[in-house]
């Protein structure tokens, strides 16, 4: 499975008009691509900050449906003063759904810049050390490993009932998470917690790939 991260910087005042849109014209849009199995919409109330993460059956459906979608996304954009920071398209290494995924979770993202002869490491040491860690904490909701092969972009995330269960965690996996970035040869490390504004997971999604 594969799915596309798009970071977003928008407006603060403007979110609850951005998720709106974008869950009246934007997801629409995507169901209608072949291949695609669910999206969420992830952001930072106070920073307008956020991503949006598409899930899909092949890369192939996953790069065709881009063009077909981005006009629909480009509009909500323009009208709510948002704009698109980055995005990456990642192959899904490790996707652990111990709960269905739903509007009002909370995640924790880690984005780390790493180097393609660790990649295989990273993904190896997510699905030993941190996923048997991440199960046992009161609240998780879902453990999930993105990366990107070719520019070694890795983003490792973890899904809460709470902001509360969300921080309680941190305890728990700190170490871990700082040993992983030292043995990738990790940089440009950055670790953010976002509200969940929505979330439709098809059933091929819902699915471990563990």
């Amino acid at each position: 499975m594969y799915c596309r991260l798009i970071r977003l910087k928008g407006t603060p005042d403007k979110v609850d008009e951005g998720v709106k849109l974008w869950t009246a014209d934007v997801m629409p849009a995507l169901k209608k691509q072949s291949g695609f199995t669910g999206a969420a919409l992830l952001g930072h109330r106070e920073t307008g900050e956020g991503f949006i993460v598409s899930y899909w059956e092949t890369e192939k459906a996953m790069k065709e449906a881009r063009d077909r979608v981005r006009p629909e996304g480009l509009k909500v954009l323009t009208t709510t003063g948002g704009s698109i920071v980055e995005e990456h398209d990642c192959e899904v290494a490790v996707l652990e759904r111990f709960k269905p995924a739903t509007a009002g979770m909370f995640v924790r993202m880690t984005s780390v810049k790493s180097e393609a002869a660790h990649v295989s490491e990273g993904i190896s040491n997510f699905k030993a050390k941190l996923v048997p860690i991440l199960e046992k904490q009161p609240g998780v909701r879902a453990a999930y490993y993105f990366v990107n092969r070719q520019t070694a972009n890795t983003f490792a995330a973890s899904a809460w009932d709470t902001k509360k269960d969300l921080q309680n965690s941190e305890t728990s996996i700190a170490d871990v998470r700082k040993e992983a970035i030292t043995k990738l040869n990790g940089h440009e490390a950055k670790t953010e917690i976002f509200e969940v504004y929505f979330a439709e997971i098809l059933t091929p999604a819902a699915a471990s790939s563990r």
